[in-house]
Formats: C-alpha cells, structure tokens, sequence
C-alpha cells in the first residue's frame, strides 16, 4: 500500500505510491510462488554472518512516481505525504515522540527529543522536558523552540494539513517555559494521556528559533514570531523558502537540524542523498557514512535496478512477486512491510438521491455481507492481507484491537444479504434490480432502486479483481454495481466531501487502499468518521460516535477504545475491505538493523552494513 498521509489514505496504482491525504495507498502484495512469512514487518536484514563494514552507502528505492517535495515541517495540504514527513523531514528534524519500534505502532523513546511526558492537575497539563540535544551549528535544542513552533502554529493553524479543529494548538491554554529544557503545556479540558501524547505530542517538532526566526533571507533573526502578525511573516518567508526545491541542499536555514541527518545533495527528480549530522545527540548515532533515497518513475525500472542489485532497500512490484525466490538466490530478503492502516470503501451518505438507502443500517450490513475479506485474501492476495473488521487495524498484533473486532461481526454470505433486504420492503431480484415494495426505511420512496455507481482507482490488477468479485456477490443479492474505473488522483478529488447545497454525484469510491494511521498512531478515528472531519468523504455523522470518540480522547484505558471501535465496527460508516502490506521488500542481506516501522518512518542511523 505505498503512499500514506496523516490521515493517510492508499493508493493501489502501482507500487508503493504515496498519496497526499495521509491515507495509505496499497501497492504491492500478491504473492505468487513465495512462501515466505506472509507478514513480517518488524526488524529485517541480513542473517549472513559478515564482517561489519566502517560506514558505507545504502541506497532505498522510492516508490514509483513517488518523492520528496517539500522540506519545511509545517506542512500545508498539498504536501501532506509519507514521502515528505516520515521519510525525508523526520531524518533532519525530530518530533518530542517518534512513534514506531520494532515492527510496533508504539513510541521510540530512545529516538524521541523529549523525556516521557508527565501528566498533572488530573490530566490538565503536562511538563515536557526536552534531552540535551543540540542543533547541527552547536546551538542547543530549548523550551524557545518549541514555542517558536507553537505560535507559528498559532498564527497559520488552517494552513497546516495536520490542523483539526478542537486539536492542538486549540486545546492549549497557555505555554509555560520552567527553563530552557522544560515547558508546561496546561490544556482546555483533561485527556488520555495515551491519546495526547501519541496523537498531539508527536505532532509537535522543535524548530531553530535562533535561525529561523526571520521575514528575509537578508535580515536579522529576532522574536517576530510572538506576535500573530509577525508570526504569519515569518511562516510566509519559510514557505516561500519550502518551494525553492532546487536550493535544498544548499540553503543554510535547512542545514540546521537536530535530527542523525543533514541534506546534502537533493534533484528536483526525488533523489535526496543525507550524510551524519556529527553533533547529533540522539544515543544511536548513523554508522553509514551516506544514505540515500532513489527515486524511480516506474515499478519496472525498479525492479531492473534491484535485479542488477543497484539498491540495497528495494521492492518488488506485486504482478512480480514470483520473481521473490530468485531475488532471495542473488543475496535479498523477503520482507513485506506491514503499515498501520485499514482498509476500506466510503458511501455517499449526502448523495441526494440514494443518500436515504445509504442511511439504513441492514442496507450497509447487506452491503458489508457481499464483501468476501477471507476469499480475496486467500485467492487475490495469496495469503498476504488480513480483513478489516472496524476502525482498529488487526495487525500489527496492539493492544487497542477489541476481541470483537478481531473476530469481524460480519461474514461473507450474499443468502443472508438477500434476505436482510428482503425484511426490510425489498423485492429481491438475484442477477437483476431489485425495487422497494414496502417499508424500507425513513426517506426510502417506493420504487427506489438497489442500483449504486462505484468508482475505482484503477491501474491496480488487484483493485480491478476485488471489484469484479464484490459486483459479481451482490448481484446475487439483487444489488446492482455499476463499476467504472479512474486514475487515483480522480477517484479522490471526486469523492471530496459534500457541503450544503453543493451537488453530490458519486455514490460508492474505492481507491484501493484505505488509511494509515501515521503521525497520529493513537488509532480513534477523529479525522475519517467524526461528524464534519476533512477526511469524512462520506459525510457519516453519528452522534453516539462522536461522544465514543471524545471519551477515548479524555478517558484514560482502553474501555472507551473498545466501546468506540466495537460500536462502530456493527454500525459501518463505510465497507470494510481487507488490507495489504505497505511493500513487499527486498532487502540485501548484507544490510541489517532495519526496522520495518507501521507508521512508515525510516530510521537509517540503526542501520549498518556487512560484506
């Protein structure tokens, strides 16, 4: 599923391909002859027992079509992706808690610039102090930036992707410095300390204050940032700094890092090469002596270079996976990487038109019936997938996935579908249109019809076999499916979100992927299913939802996550479609301490390499 967002969604156009919207794009997973491990994702590399080499150079192959565009860490909407953030700006500049560990969707705290957070005052407030870490010109890492980054936040919090109203910086009261290596965050209302940490903490990235403080290339560094309006020039010199791609290795302001990693050499064409930062103070410090990101235009030439084994981080495209066993014969381990995500396919609950049969629970209970998750994994995806059952993601094995949700409260049964629809005022035309005859729900008319467009990304061979299957299912429950295909990119700028009074075509999208939970690891869908979130394509709103999700926001445990996805799960504001690895790596066996991270982070100073 390559491409992912903060919210991330997935594509499943070829290969590992990130997508804008923080939403996990799948590519990549049949797996043919292979019978390797079908999902390991934690900790890969060599098992060859190779003399350590002194530094050296790894090379990681990009996803195809798919590079680092923009370098300034308050990202805006357009460059939202995990090629900007995990895997670019998190190598230079590190959040007070880098998430993903060993293959877990959990906090790296020996790779975090911050102590473990301490929460008081009954969940109100919480003091942060930051490691001594210092900036690459030898300035140290202070309280001062931090709140440097909160109130450029403050000032420009609709221009950055990751703003949800309600969320930081809304839900802090005051900043209060105790000195230069401790702040006090005091908060609107009490948290989960679990939640705010994983979901609010993480977001927050320490600039250079003592450098970036300006509103000219020119002019002096100084505290414009405290005031808005002075805040706003300065983010507006930053982003216009962001947008000179071809100066990104050169320019001073983005050689200051505090992160294992400086830029040193960057192609507007993706390649990004990064050498050690020497004053990082992180405990693992890089041992490779350059690291490198290549990027590709297509999956083919890829897998060519990997072929000639002119990378040492690679993938194989999924129409390719036979090709595994050979690539493993000429020194590659198999691994596929396995992202912190759910898979699945919106309904159009504004839709004017069948809006109303959308809103009906047994109609989505039917519709969910249709799906076949345990035969898609087994014949589409060759064993590489797990269902999804609700909003928490099965694997990696977490503690936050309900028993209930694990177990999927819906089966695969077209019979049992038919007959949902048929107690309800359908007349059941299995291979046909069937018709309402009855009483079949508030706003239902008579004579509605159980026909539906879907709209699918296409270029994905699997996504194309998937939506064959689901129309060829419901049609024996009397659904009709009118399935067409689009170009990713389409498929998502068609299924925006409906405002009043705008006209809402689609029905049905499917982009083949579905949602990583990325920079928010804290899996509470707040952003995709809350009543008027950006991500909420389908417009689903239930109040009762709502209320679950802000107890999982404020109460600590896991009782209000369980309630929350157990409800929700039985409820369905969307499909529930089965999801796929990340990638299928190939990784070289003289290449070891790779840890295949769910939220897709890279962290290349763990890595080393042997002959």
């Amino acid at each position: 599923m390559k491409g992912e967002l903060r919210m991330v969604l997935t594509s499943a156009e070829s290969g590992p391909s990130d997508t804008r919207v923080r939403f996990s794009v799948v590519s990549a997973l049949l797996a043919v002859v292979v019978m390797v491990a079908a999902c390991s994702s934690g900790s890969s590399g060599s098992s060859s027992g190779g003399a350590t080499v002194t530094g050296g150079t790894a090379t990681l192959a990009l996803p195809a079509g798919t590079t680092p565009d923009f370098i300034f860490p308050l990202v805006d909407g357009a460059h939202y992706s995990v090629a900007n953030i995990e895997q670019f700006q998190r190598l230079m500049w590190r959040p007070l808690y880098l998430y993903g560990n060993n293959g877990k969707p959990t906090v790296n705290q020996a790779s975090s610039l911050a102590e473990t957070p301490v929460f008081s005052d009954n969940n109100t407030s919480v003091t942060i102090t930051l490691k001594p870490y210092k900036w690459s010109d030898g300035q140290p890492v202070t309280s001062r930036d931090l709140t440097f980054l909160f109130n450029l936040l403050q000032a420009n919090k609709a221009n950055w992707a990751a703003y949800l109203p309600g969320d930081i910086p809304d839900n802090v009261k005051a900043v209060q410095v105790q000195n230069a290596q401790s702040f006090k965050l005091v908060l609107e209302h009490s948290v989960a300390p679990a939640w705010f940490q994983a979901n609010q903490l993480s977001q927050l990235m320490p600039i250079p204050q003592h450098a970036w403080d300006r509103t000219s290339a020119n002019g002096a560094v100084g505290d414009y940032d405290t005031t808005p309006t002075g805040a706003k020039a300065v983010y507006d010199f930053l982003i216009s700094q962001a947008k000179q791609q071809t100066s990104y290795a050169t320019n001073p302001l983005w050689q200051v890092v505090d992160g294992p990693w400086k830029l040193t050499d960057y192609r507007t064409d993706g390649y990004a090469a990064f050498v050690p930062n020497p004053t990082y103070s992180g405990s693992v410090k890089p041992k490779l002596t350059k690291f490198i990101e290549q990027p590709f235009t297509t999956e083919e030439a890829e897998l060519n270079v990997l072929r000639s084994g002119g990378v040492d981080y690679g993938y194989l495209p999924q129409s390719d996976v036979s090709q595994a066993q050979a690539l493993e014969g000429q020194g590659y381990t198999f691994s596929p990487w396995v992202s912190w995500g759910i898979n699945y396919s919106p309904f159009n609950f504004a839709n004017p038109t069948v809006g109303p049969i959308f809103k009906q629970l047994y109609f989505r209970q039917a519709m969910q019936m249709i799906i076949d998750q345990n035969g898609f994994v087994k014949n589409l995806f060759k064993g590489y997938g797990w269902p999804t059952n609700g909003p928490v993601p099965v694997k990696p094995d977490n503690p936050y996935v309900s028993s209930y949700v694990k177990s999927g409260p819906y089966k695969f049964n077209p019979t049992q579908a038919a007959n949902t629809l048929k107690s309800h005022g359908w007349t059941i035309h299995p291979d046909a249109v069937s018709e309402c005859t009855g009483d079949c729900g508030p706003g239902v008319a008579p004579g509605a019809k159980l026909e539906f467009s879907l709209i699918y990304a296409s270029g994905d061979p699997i996504v194309s076999q998937e939506v064959q299957a689901w129309k060829s299912a419901a049609a024996q429950a009397g659904i009709r499916l009118d399935i067409s295909g689009a170009p990713f990119n389409q498929v998502i700028a068609d299924a925006a979100p409906c405002t009043p009074g705008q006209k809402c075509s689609w029905q049905i999208v499917y982009w083949g992927g579905g949602w990583l939970y990325g920079v928010n690891p804290y899996p509470v869908g707040d952003q995709q299913f809350q009543c008027g979130a950006g991500a909420n394509f389908g417009s689903y709103c239930d109040n009762t939802n709502d209320a679950n999700i802000k107890a999982v926001e404020t109460q600590p445990g896991l009782d209000a996550m369980t309630k929350y996805e157990d409800y929700l799960s039985l409820q369905l504001p969307v499909l529930w479609i089965p999801y796929r690895p990340y990638q299928l790596s190939m990784i070289k066996k003289t290449l070891h301490g790779v840890d295949q991270s769910p939220i897709l982070s890279l962290t290349p100073e763990d890595w080393s390499l042997t002959k």
